[in-house]
């Protein structure tokens, strides 16, 4: 769709690329000089090739480890990634008096010794997905108190549907500074309700899901969310002797068990991961295999990939073979335009990624965010690599490498965990020495993402600087 920047989407651009004015800021926005600053550096253009093993589900393991509050006994959970958020969610675990053994890319949890029903503030700040506790801790020992949830700056992503859902379980739920106070009203335990949420919230549906299944009675939630994870979340609780019906469709109903057991569980591979490392493909002209692959859960991407000309093929049930290499494609990759919405729909979390490829596509493509109010702060950074890209509002129009983007590299900020990914693309593309600061973002859902890179021929490393002492 070829798109023009009179387009009525954006009658008042916030910043418009290649201006003098945006590439004269490429330092002055950097973060201060610390002691210990690890940064990505990349150097490109590169092509890479071979075999990248995709990591368990970030997504999917956070709520499944919050889930273990459920249980008496032990859990064991496999294939979880060795990301910052897994370790982090396993530190509030421990803070409430869980035993926690991590080993060989496995967890061991058993929660009987939980003696504390308030997550550390300062736990609490390092990642969102800690506020799944509080759905275990109300149904399992009556009360929770959480503060509000950290993680990425986004935009809004207010936990409104998961306090009125509980309190349609009969919680009371107050607001008070800056945590949320939970209890049964009746002082013994949730107990089955009905509630439809307004959005079809993936946090909330699976933080209402695991406190429905120890209610006393039926639940019925609806318009709830479809996404995989949230399926990977019921068929763990069913292990463990929760009755749930209906996950993966807009309905689900519970009906809620006075106890729940430790149960063993294979964490899926991770959809987002698979999708960046598609992209990656994709944005650099090469052909790289992957697996454990779940085709299914990346269907709206490959076809979208598809539609820009890429090869993709299914070697074996888990196996991807994604080629935009010019042997292969005969041409270069056209533009294409996304929106993105719940599952099945577009992922909000590949967004970033595929706006770094747009700008190396023919055409222009219009990038649509309908889930988060502020996501498209990855537009600011990729436009310091030469993008060039109009954004208004949750809209962005991309242009490609015919019609003005020409990446470059440069110092660069990952401001969020997808928005930091998109840049690495972006300076894998690129010509010239990319410096990616704030990469602790990234880290957080994306294992050894360097050492992979590295295996696929890509020249990127991870250093840490130490500035001059004047300089700190």
């Amino acid at each position: 769709m070829a798109l023009s920047c009179n387009n009525t989407l954006f009658p008042k651009p916030f910043v418009t690329s290649c201006s003098s004015q945006t590439q004269g800021t490429h330092f002055s926005n950097l973060p201060q000089p610390t002691k210990q600053d690890p940064i990505f550096k990349i150097k490109g253009p590169s092509t890479l090739s071979g075999h990248i093993t995709v990591s368990g589900s970030k997504n999917a393991s956070l709520p499944l480890l919050a889930a273990t509050l459920c249980c008496s006994g032990t859990s064991l959970l496999h294939n979880l990634p060795n990301v910052s958020d897994i370790q982090a969610m396993a530190s509030i675990l421990s803070s409430l008096g869980a035993k926690v053994d991590a080993f060989d890319g496995k967890m061991m949890v058993n929660s009987d010794g939980v003696g504390k029903v308030e997550v550390d503030l300062e736990e609490m700040k390092k990642i969102r997905g800690g506020f799944f506790v509080i759905g275990p801790l109300v149904a399992r020992f009556g009360e929770a108190v959480v503060a509000l949830p950290g993680g990425c700056n986004i935009g809004k992503r207010p936990v409104d549907l998961h306090l009125r859902g509980l309190r349609a379980l009969g919680a009371v739920v107050e607001l008070r500074d800056g945590k949320v106070w939970a209890r049964a009203a009746n002082g013994r335990g949730l107990v089955g309700g009905k509630f439809r949420l307004d959005y079809p919230s993936v946090g909330a549906t699976e933080t209402l899901m695991m406190a429905a299944s120890m209610a006393d009675g039926t639940t019925v939630l609806s318009n709830v969310a479809k996404e995989p994870e949230v399926v990977d979340l019921a068929r763990f609780l069913t292990d463990c002797g929760a009755w749930i019906e209906g996950a993966g469709s807009d309905n689900l109903i519970i009906r809620g068990k006075r106890q729940l057991y430790g149960s063993e569980c294979v964490i899926k591979p991770d959809r987002i991961e698979t999708g960046t490392f598609m992209l990656a493909a994709a944005i650099t002209r090469s052909c790289i295999l992957m697996s454990p692959v779940i085709p299914s859960r990346v269907s709206c991407l490959i076809d979208k990939l598809s539609q820009a000309g890429c090869k993709i093929s299914r070697l074996d049930q888990q196996t991807l073979q994604v080629s935009a290499h010019p042997s292969h494609i005969g041409y270069d990759l056209k533009s294409f335009d996304i929106k993105t919405n719940p599952f099945p729909g577009f992922p909000t979390d590949l967004q970033p990624q595929t706006m770094a490829l747009l700008t190396t596509c023919t055409g222009s493509s219009l990038v649509e965010e309908s889930v988060f109010d502020n996501r498209m702060t990855h537009a600011r950074e990729l436009q310091k690599l030469g993008a060039r890209i109009q954004v208004s509002g949750s809209n962005a129009l991309v242009y490609g490498f015919d019609e003005g983007s020409a990446l470059e590299g440069s110092p660069v900020i990952a401001r969020d965990l997808r928005g930091g990914v998109s840049i690495i693309l972006a300076g894998l593309a690129a010509k010239g020495t990319t410096q990616i600061h704030d990469i602790a973002h990234i880290e957080r859902g994306y294992e050894n993402i360097d050492m992979k890179l590295q295996n696929l021929g890509a020249d990127i490393q991870r250093l840490t600087l130490t500035p001059a002492p004047h300089l700190l």
